[in-house]
């Protein structure tokens, strides 16, 4: 796994995978696990309208 790149104060970016098997980098807060920032990427992809 990548090692997260430094973000704003207090935060991290993270490569995450989304619920379609789709790669993305979100920012999360610092010490999150990947197993949450994942489960954040998912709510996150839920919310988007569908085209």
């Amino acid at each position: 796994m990548d090692e997260p790149m430094p973000g704003l104060a207090g935060t991290e970016m993270r490569r995450v995978t989304f619920p379609d098997g789709m790669h993305g980098v979100i920012a999360v807060t610092v010490g999150l696990s990947q197993d949450e920032a994942d489960l954040i990427a998912a709510q996150v992809w839920a919310e988007i309208p569908a085209e």
